[in-house]
């Protein structure tokens, strides 16, 4: 019988030591993969929480901002006025005391400005800081766009108020709920000067913050008193007040205001509105002289039946066209 020479044939169970070895390195480079996938993943996860987390306080921070100009705007005393911060969640400007607020900073005053629980993603009411200037007492008049609100963010000068999202608490941040300013703003926003920041953010700072601005906020208050100065209609056919009541009763706007005495002055066309010559509701007529806002007032006789109003160093203008009588 012939024996066999050479090497056995019979392979071992597990295959050759190359083959192992290949094996091995593909389940380690899998291995790798699938945790360079769960890091990636990670940190996709945090990036899309961090922006879910900024759109939802942008939201809840715009919506307050649109309240308070709509608040100053609508105002029936001072025209660009903002009320108190709130000094707890009840969300209701405090009254005042003696001619000053309890504090500049504070809640949101969320149901004086009936907007609703306005709320960060972390569920935190927003806070508030006014400038003492536009507090809405006779004691600050005059408020109009000229008047220079004290507070900055971030260096910037003129701010109005300013809204903040606290977010989650950050370390030493042991007293919620509650009012202590320090458990919700952080760094120097709760030192109690009127210099605000709104970034960056870090692991010690994680307030969101939208300033309102002067200009912002006279953007708007500028057309509230543009049309009150053209007409206050108690008779849609017939208005009563303002600029059009006095074109409907006479058949022509007025000649401008060429000496500063308020009054009408034969020849002139364009100086400052003639305000003696107009008729306005006492309650308007009260606000208008007490916030300076008949100096501001620009006024052009364009035509019989044409007139340009505008607030002096704004941007803010409106022409009124006379309705009744009919013009040519």
């Amino acid at each position: 019988m012939r024996r066999r020479t050479g090497v056995n044939s019979r392979k071992s169970p597990n295959g050759s030591p190359r083959r192992q070895a290949g094996v091995a390195l593909l389940a380690l480079l899998t291995l790798l993969t699938l945790w360079g996938l769960y890091l990636l993943l990670g940190e996709l996860n945090t990036t899309q929480f961090q922006v879910a987390r900024k759109e939802a306080a942008g939201a809840a921070l715009f919506q307050a901002r649109q309240a308070l100009v709509a608040r100053a705007a609508g105002d029936d005393n001072r025209p660009g006025s903002l009320p108190c911060p709130a000094i707890d969640e009840s969300g209701i400007a405090p009254l005042l005391v003696g001619n000053h607020c309890p504090t500049y900073i504070g809640r949101l005053p969320w149901q004086t400005l009936d907007v609703g629980e306005l709320r960060d993603d972390a569920g935190q009411l927003l806070w508030y800081a006014l400038a003492p200037a536009l507090r809405d007492d006779d004691s600050a008049q005059p408020i109009n766009f000229e008047t220079v609100p004290q507070l900055r963010l971030d260096g910037a000068p003129n701010v109005a108020a300013i809204i903040f999202a606290p977010g989650s608490p950050l370390a030493g941040q042991n007293g919620r709920p509650g009012n202590t300013v320090a458990d919700y703003l952080d760094g120097s926003n709760s030192d109690g000067d009127q210099d605000f920041v709104s970034g960056p953010q870090t692991a010690v700072f994680n307030d969101n913050v939208l300033a309102v601005t002067r200009d912002e906020l006279f953007r708007v208050v500028n057309q509230r008193v543009l049309g009150e100065v053209r007409a206050r209609a108690q008779n849609a056919s017939l208005p009563d007040h303002g600029l059009r009541g006095y074109q409907a009763l006479n058949g022509s706007f007025p000649a401008a205001d060429g000496d500063s005495d308020g009054w009408a002055d034969a020849g002139v066309t364009t100086g400052r509105l003639p305000h003696r010559d107009l008729s306005f509701s006492a309650a308007a007529s009260a606000w208008l002289t007490a916030n300076d806002w008949w100096r501001l007032l620009g006024y052009t006789q364009v035509a019989a039946c044409l007139a340009r109003i505008g607030i002096t160093g704004s941007t803010a203008t409106m022409d009124v066209a006379g309705a009744s009588p009919p013009c040519p």
